[in-house]
């Protein structure tokens, strides 16, 4: 096998938008096909190439995907690679962007069986509203929304969830209930496309019930090169994600370089353009 096209047990084929890089990869004569990243079964010694795309389980075992990301990393070209997986999986490196000068969300960090009482936070920080999650999470999981009047009640939370993981604590974006994130997608450190987001809740306007593509920000391009400079080398697939806080300022929110959706059915040239800096790397 060339190219072995990373998923999970509950999306064997891959997810729906990531599905066009299959055939992308085979017009360039690749034999290229979805894998389950934990199947027993897969000998990666045959395979040229392995390519993290629809692993959406990762966040619940983490040790045991970083872990499996070293041992085949060790027997295939793994893209991206162990070491970024590792880094990029816990919330933490969002700390090292921001002393690099990226400009990123404000935050309260809580070691594991740390303490915080976010009733100060909130009042030391102007935060009229808190998101508390952990710092290894995907999907919303464990993410809770704490107005101000309810942060000494959120204390609990607090110590609950550091009994098991490293946490953080973010102002609520307003902007998330009107215009959503924009993500700034890239292939071998070039700028493929942007993707809007759309809002989570249900007051949000019409017109943004799917993702859709936009023409990018000049700012918010720049922030996003930056943000790839600031991790070094050029990776095979990179999205960053950026939204407008309360101030009006744009930050990132994450930078998405292990599993994330690159929404390869919404640009028809997309997946060409994955595919050919895939086959770069072979």
């Amino acid at each position: 096998m060339d190219v072995a096209v990373l998923t999970y047990s509950d999306m064997p084929e891959l997810a729906e938008f990531e599905r066009p890089l299959l055939p992308a990869l085979r017009a360039l004569g690749l034999d290229a096909r979805p894998v389950v990243w934990d199947d027993p079964t897969v000998d990666f010694k045959t395979v040229r190439l392995a390519v993290v795309r629809s692993t959406w389980d990762s966040h619940l075992r983490r040790d045991t995907f970083v872990a499996w990301a070293q041992k085949v990393g060790r027997l295939t070209k793994l893209h991206n690679p162990a070491d970024v997986l590792r880094w990029n999986t816990h919330k933490f490196y969002l700390r090292e962007l921001e002393e690099k000068g990226i400009p990123v969300t404000p935050t309260a960090w809580v070691e594991r069986e740390g303490t915080l009482d976010l009733e100060i936070v909130a009042r030391a920080r102007g935060w009229d509203t808190l998101v508390l999650k952990p710092a290894v999470s995907a999907g919303a999981v464990e993410t809770h929304i704490i107005p101000r009047a309810e942060a000494a009640a959120g204390n609990a939370l607090v110590t609950r969830l550091s009994a098991t993981s490293e946490l953080m604590v973010q102002p609520y974006l307003r902007a998330f209930e009107s215009e959503g994130e924009r993500s700034y997608i890239f292939f071998d450190g070039v700028f493929s496309h942007a993707v809007r987001r759309p809002p989570t809740l249900k007051s949000a306007p019409r017109g943004f019930s799917e993702p859709t593509l936009f023409a990018p920000d000049a700012k918010e391009l720049k922030l996003s090169e930056r943000v790839l400079e600031a991790m070094g080398a050029p990776l095979l697939y990179a999205r960053v994600d950026v939204a407008t806080d309360n101030e009006g300022v744009t930050r990132l929110q994450e930078v998405e370089v292990t599993e994330p959706a690159l929404f390869l059915n919404l640009d028809a040239e997309a997946p060409h353009r994955l595919a050919r800096a895939i086959a770069a790397k072979l």
